[in-house]
């Protein structure tokens, strides 16, 4: 998992408003999610890790976010719209596995790099939505 680490800007993003959709998030924060989120956003995510401990920094134009967890260890965090979540992070096959529980909502939030390319695959609540970003450090 190592080729996890790193910053990685999103250049691509299928099915995003239909899966915000799908888990709740109200239609005024679709709006600025779509402007702040999406595929042409600039929006970086940066994961470093020491051991079985990760950090994610999701940064973008509308401000900064971050959580560093161990992994297998259940923590306390809030979506980026605000709702209180619980989280547990595992390592599968190589992948970074997010598993959100919320009020209403279940999400798996599934993080794969292969070179210089990282996909993140969220499902919740019958919709899933694939973003790809590229590394740039």
């Amino acid at each position: 998992m190592a080729n996890l680490a790193g910053k990685w800007e999103i250049f691509s993003s299928d099915n995003f408003e239909e899966y915000m959709t799908a888990i709740g998030v109200s239609n005024e924060n679709i709006d600025k999610a779509k402007s702040a989120l999406s595929a042409g956003s600039k929006l970086v995510q940066d994961l470093s890790n020491n051991g079985s401990s990760w950090t994610i920094k999701t940064i973008t134009k509308a401000g900064e976010k971050e959580v560093t967890f161990t992994l297998g260890e259940e923590f306390s965090t809030a979506t980026l719209d605000g709702r209180p979540v619980k989280v547990v992070v595992t390592e599968e096959g190589g992948s970074l596995v997010e598993t959100q529980k919320g009020d209403g909502f279940e999400t798996k939030n599934v993080r794969t790099a292969s070179g210089d390319e990282m996909v993140m695959t969220m499902t919740g609540s019958g919709a899933t939505c694939t973003r790809k970003y590229k590394k740039i450090g």
